[in-house]
């Protein structure tokens, strides 16, 4: 049987006991071997420039140069030296700082050896598979085999101005719909990174989130994508949301033009379900969509939202072709019908989605897209005919003349841009 790989390990702390018994502790794991320590911040920078270490253990409070602020220099110095902070200090300041300094783990003390021997190995394994520690081949290079290129994948961006308008439901469904549809590779990201809902509606138990993904941005390889994505209903793959609102901030423009530059080359449909507040992932990935699903609802706050969220895209010099307006009919006392919320928009309405409560309820419920648990109902039907005009042959399509009859008598359906 082949030898496993010994992690090689540095200890950074200011108490000589703590450092002594860390080694003592981990002399007992086969596969974990202490190569160095240090006292301080700065003696830990130069242990691990010397050694390269696979992981650095390194405490928050020390004299002279303290642990985040060594963190953040091995992050830029030493980025094959991945960092494990241990603190005494459990709130979640210390924790988000821990974070956006580039450490990979917190540990708080005391804690026990299993916790820390499962943090190592979780760290290098990680690693490992990001391939942190090779050489890296450079992103966005030629198919290995100089094969073909495959046909441009397709990123579809679906925003709302305000909360509650059903933009996850729509996302969600369009990106079953795509699958159904298509039969295509389809990849739904979660970039609502603050409050997303894409995990609780379709379920998905999963440890992994685009947090994992965020310090990576120069080195990332579809293998460590592949092993972050969860698996979905139908074949669907998703890129979770943040677990917890304060680790949205760690996710910047750049990460998301990475990500995205990844899933590019493996699926042929990438939708995005961004939040609602305008931050710079949101705008990145606005850049990048090919096209754009703004959704409102019929109620006077969400049209005036929606109105907003246009005028701010066409501020972007967002080309209009690029856009397209669905409005999600759940009010079934609206009083307005398609004309009136154009006229108020001034821009064409494209979808519009009848105020089916029972079925979109029971869907969210059973965390199952519509487009799946009822494939023939007239809302499903509406979110497949989208599908389908979003294809590379889309244009070609006749018009859609599907429609459904909700309260009081008015029409809602899906018709073609002009």
């Amino acid at each position: 049987m082949a030898d496993k790989p010994v992690i090689r390990v540095v200890v950074v702390d200011d108490i000589a006991s703590t450092r002594e018994n860390l080694k003592k502790l981990l002399a007992f794991e086969d596969d974990i071997e202490v190569v160095g320590t240090a006292g301080d911040g700065r003696s830990g920078i130069d242990v691990t420039r010397q050694l390269s270490p696979h992981v650095v253990l390194m405490d928050v409070n020390m004299p002279g140069m303290d642990g985040i602020t060594a963190t953040e220099t091995l992050a830029v110095e030493s980025p094959s030296s991945p960092v494990v902070i241990m603190s005494v200090q459990g709130e979640r300041d210390y924790l988000r700082r821990a974070m956006q300094s580039g450490a990979r783990e917190f540990l708080v003390k005391p804690f026990t050896g299993d916790e820390l021997v499962a943090s190592i190995r979780r760290v290098y394994d990680m690693e490992a598979k990001k391939g942190s520690y090779l050489p890296r081949p450079p992103l966005g290079g030629a198919p290995e085999g100089g094969g073909e290129p495959k046909a441009p994948c397709q990123v579809c961006l679906v925003l709302s101005g305000k909360g509650g308008s059903g933009k996850t439901f729509v996302a969600i469904n369009l990106a079953a719909a795509l699958r159904h549809e298509t039969g295509g590779r389809v990849c739904l990201v979660d970039l609502d990174l603050q409050f997303g809902d894409v995990g609780v509606m379709l379920n998905l138990d999963h440890a992994k989130t685009i947090t994992e993904l965020v310090d990576n941005e120069g080195g990332l390889d579809w293998e460590f994508v592949d092993d972050v994505l969860a698996d979905g209903p139908e074949g669907l793959r998703v890129l979770l949301g943040p677990f917890s609102p304060e680790f949205g901030d760690l996710v910047r423009a750049e990460h998301v033009r990475a990500v995205v530059d990844v899933l590019r080359r493996e699926f042929d449909y990438v939708v995005v379900d961004s939040g609602s507040q305008l931050s710079e992932a949101t705008l990145e990935a606005i850049e990048l969509a090919d096209q754009i699903v703004v959704v409102g609802s019929l109620t006077i706050p969400a049209i005036k939202d929606t109105r907003l969220m246009l005028k701010m895209l066409e501020s972007l010099k967002v080309d209009p072709s690029r856009v397209l307006v669905a409005v999600n009919g759940h009010d079934a006392h609206a009083v307005y019908d398609a004309q009136s919320i154009e006229r108020n928009l001034h821009f064409p309405v494209r979808l519009q989605l009848p105020s089916e409560p029972r079925l979109v309820g029971g869907s969210i419920h059973r965390a199952i897209p519509l487009v799946i648990s009822h494939p023939d109902s007239e809302v499903s039907l509406l979110f497949r005919n989208l599908a389908r005009s979003l294809t590379p042959s889309g244009s070609e399509l006749a018009p859609v003349k599907v429609e459904a009859k909700p309260a009081g008598g008015r029409r809602f359906g899906l018709r073609r841009q002009s």
